[in-house]
């Protein structure tokens, strides 16, 4: 499954007609990506009208609830699908396009189909104006997955989201070499675990008790990781920016694994 960022990687200056029925259109680009990523041919979904707003109104008629979540325009993060209204930027008759980042100015930055500069994908900074709602894909923000004797964790990683979740005992979450921080991590496992975590321009912060759906650290707010302290019954170790991996350490609740004061990013992590 492509992440959105190795989907962006895929389809960057292409065009895909994937109905045969109105040219390359914004509607195609989400037809492609549920075809080649979650596995859903949409076929001549929104004809013969062909219009983005159809995928909104139809949702639940159209199937799309198995695979997507519907979550307001101020909640989208990477991958969502933003939906803008009828007789609205960037697009008069509607459009849709998958949201990759906050600007910070009311726009955001959307790798569609159809917007300006030609039909073929591109990414565009666009108004959230007129934005009815997104779609979330289900595949990327599905809860990190347990079985007896695994820690699995999931990493969001700077200008490319959430991992899958399915990176477990020992496999590397995040990046090195890249200069991407790691922004928030999960971890999922069949045991007690407590995190604390110091996040850039926040300080520590305690997360007690997590679940398999604690985010600790942040998402959306552009925010490095800079240091850990884990309790359970495993091992530790982190990537630091500029200084390496770190020695595999036991997750005592007291040792600490990054750095503090000195503007260094957490960008991979591994656990066992």
């Amino acid at each position: 499954m492509a992440t959105p960022h190795e989907y962006y990687l895929a389809v960057i200056g292409k065009g895909f007609d994937e109905d045969r029925a109105f040219g390359v259109q914004c509607v195609d680009g989400f037809k492609h990506f549920c075809r080649t990523v979650i596995g859903l041919n949409l076929g001549t979904i929104c004809n013969p009208t062909g219009l983005a707003h159809s995928i909104w109104d139809n949702f639940e008629k159209l199937g799309l609830n198995k695979y997507f979540d519907k979550v307001p325009a101020n909640q989208m993060v990477d991958g969502d699908w933003a939906i803008w209204a009828k007789g609205s930027r960037p697009c008069p008759s509607s459009h849709i396009a998958m949201f990759r980042k906050d600007n910070g100015n009311g726009t955001g930055i959307f790798l569609g189909q159809n917007q300006k500069g030609g039909p073929a994908y591109n990414q565009l900074s666009i108004s959230y104006s007129g934005i009815r709602g997104a779609l979330r894909p289900k595949c990327y923000h599905q809860p990190v997955s347990t079985q007896k004797g695994r820690i699995y964790y999931a990493g969001h990683i700077q200008d490319k989201g959430w991992t899958d979740g399915n990176t477990h005992d020992g496999q590397t979450c995040g990046t090195t070499g890249q200069s991407l921080r790691l922004e928030a991590i999960r971890i999922s496992a069949n045991m007690e675990i407590y995190a604390k975590a110091h996040i850039q321009d926040v300080g520590w912060v305690d997360y007690g008790k997590i679940t398999k759906d604690t985010v600790i650290g942040t998402t959306g707010e552009s925010k490095r990781l800079e240091d850990l302290c884990l309790k359970g019954d495993f091992e530790y170790r982190v990537h630091i920016a500029d200084v390496g991996w770190t020695g595999w350490t036991k997750a005592d609740g007291i040792a600490t694994l990054g750095t503090v004061g000195q503007s260094l990013a957490i960008e991979a992590i591994e656990i066992r």
